[in-house]
């Protein structure tokens, strides 16, 4: 009996799509704001929003910190 090779399933969290979503309706929710159309993409509170969006922005900050800290760097050198 012959065994049958299984490619592993690597399912990626995060990918370009995603985050153009997630891009894409901050974008939406920026031209509702600056439209004066907020109530028509959100039944949120403008405190609740404003909650949410302090939260990703935050993250956000925090995730790239992150990554520049992991991020190996060769150093800079004067050329003369």
């Amino acid at each position: 009996m012959g065994q049958t090779h299984q490619q592993p399933n690597v399912h990626y969290l995060l990918q370009d799509a995603r985050l153009e979503a997630a891009l894409a309706a901050i974008d939406d929710l920026h031209d509702a704001v600056s439209e004066g159309n907020l109530a028509a993409v959100t039944e949120l509170s403008n405190r609740e929003l404003i909650g949410w969006l302090h939260d990703l922005v935050y993250t956000a900050q925090e995730t790239i910190a992150e990554i520049e800290k992991r991020t190996v760097c060769p150093p800079l050198r004067l050329i003369k």
